[in-house]
């Protein structure tokens, strides 16, 4: 029950609602492109056969390539609810620390006038900087998380 308690535990805060719902709203694209082939103007609604695919051609084991799909989705739609926000949250920081990493030698900024092959790493950053204030409090006012907490404290 202490394991609850600390995953569910948040004030209701709303600069925690707002970083917790704009995280989920950031990452939903993504996990649908690769989940249903959503928002192709995204760079590319694949759907799942040809995200594992992509993953599979990057070497990424199939495993961690589901993972990667089912945690871009489910916890996005987790985020943006505020239901398991820590859990979904420290799930995307994984998975966005591994988008950075391979990203870091574009640089810094992003590809914003077309000259570089790929993008730098301060989206990466300031996504991974919403995650960690969700990670260390929670989801905030507004929440499934908040009312559950209230629930069982």
């Amino acid at each position: 029950m202490e394991i609850l308690n600390d995953l569910l535990q948040t004030e209701p805060n709303w600069v925690y609602t707002l970083c917790r719902v704009v995280a989920g709203i950031i990452i939903f694209p993504y996990g649908m492109q690769k989940l249903f082939g959503w928002f192709e103007d995204f760079g590319g609604g694949v759907g799942i056969g040809q995200s594992l695919e992509t993953f599979r051609s990057k070497k990424v084991p199939f495993a961690i390539a589901w993972m990667v799909i089912i945690g871009q989705s489910i916890g996005s739609m987790l985020l943006i609810i505020g239901l398991l926000g820590r859990f979904a949250a420290f799930a995307n920081f994984i998975i966005f620390s591994g988008a950075l990493f391979s990203h870091r030698k574009e640089g810094w900024v992003m590809n914003w006038v077309g000259k570089k092959k790929g993008e730098g790493i301060e989206y990466f950053i300031l996504l991974l900087t919403l995650l960690i204030i969700i990670l260390f409090k929670g989801s905030g006012a507004l929440s499934i998380d908040f009312w559950l907490w209230q629930k069982v404290k």
